[in-house]
């Protein structure tokens, strides 16, 4: 579903603040008439102004998201564009995995024998280190409250000690973290998530979705696609094991 434009949302946030246009206008510090351009989608506030519009109307940064897109056709902050610089600005992550256990709360065992099975010509230097960068991340982010739906194949389909190691550590990071492991049991399918999906909520109440792909992760720009993709982990959790029950499955297979 589309985004509704600026227009459509600046009278609907004035109209729900019992606004008129000549009172915004004063509050702003700006012509009627600039006000009535915005309004009937002739001409765009700069920055600052939508900024100062969003909180005057109380529009929870949604208009000033409306105007982002219209001025660079997508949603997602200019700083926004790098994964990393989206970790550090969440709030909380909803992260599906389809096939393996997600990075963030992979073990180092774990994370060497997938990265031993993705790269085999890489040398015992070049997978010590990518196992490093990758048990480090969750660790970076403290303040990351994080749910992960991955199926219980990921763990039982690893070799028996890489198996125990993992389902250790996802025990202890449940424990210490606030982290939700959902486990998707064996007879059901991801069908519709093809690859890692994660969806960001920022602090600043934005939301951003990547997705990780076999040459890298792709972050989507254009908003239309939010509602589906978001819908996607409604799915996968609807198809997964309550925590508590997942849970107890993990604690079965430390054996």
């Amino acid at each position: 579903m589309s985004e509704p434009p600026f227009r459509e949302l600046l009278t609907k946030y004035r109209e729900l603040k019992g606004l008129s246009q000549e009172q915004v206008a004063s509050h702003l510090g700006c012509s009627s008439a600039s006000v009535s351009r915005w309004a009937n989608g002739h001409s765009l506030p700069q920055r600052e102004t939508a900024e100062e519009l969003d909180k005057l109307l109380n529009a929870d940064k949604k208009l000033f998201a409306a105007w982002r897109l219209g001025r660079t056709g997508t949603v997602t902050p200019e700083w926004a564009r790098s994964l990393s610089a989206i970790e550090q600005a969440a709030q909380t992550l909803q992260c599906v995995s389809p096939v393996l256990v997600p990075g963030y709360l992979q073990c180092a065992e774990y994370a060497q024998w997938v990265f031993r099975l993705g790269w085999p010509q890489a040398s015992d230097r070049e997978i010590e280190y990518l196992t490093h960068v990758r048990t480090r991340r969750l660790g970076e982010l403290p303040g990351l409250r994080m749910t992960a739906v991955f199926p219980v194949t990921a763990l039982t389909g690893s070799p028996s000690n890489v198996r125990r190691a993992q389902v250790q550590h996802l025990l202890t990071v449940v424990k210490k973290r606030d982290v939700s492991v959902h486990v998707v049991p064996e007879g059901s399918i991801l069908a519709a998530v093809t690859s890692p999906l994660l969806v960001f909520r920022l602090r600043s109440g934005e939301t951003v979705i990547s997705s990780d792909h076999v040459d890298g992760n792709v972050i989507y720009e254009n908003s239309e696609g939010y509602d589906r993709l978001a819908s996607l982990v409604t799915g996968a959790l609807a198809a997964s094991l309550p925590a508590e029950h997942s849970r107890q499955v993990l604690e079965g297979l430390t054996t």
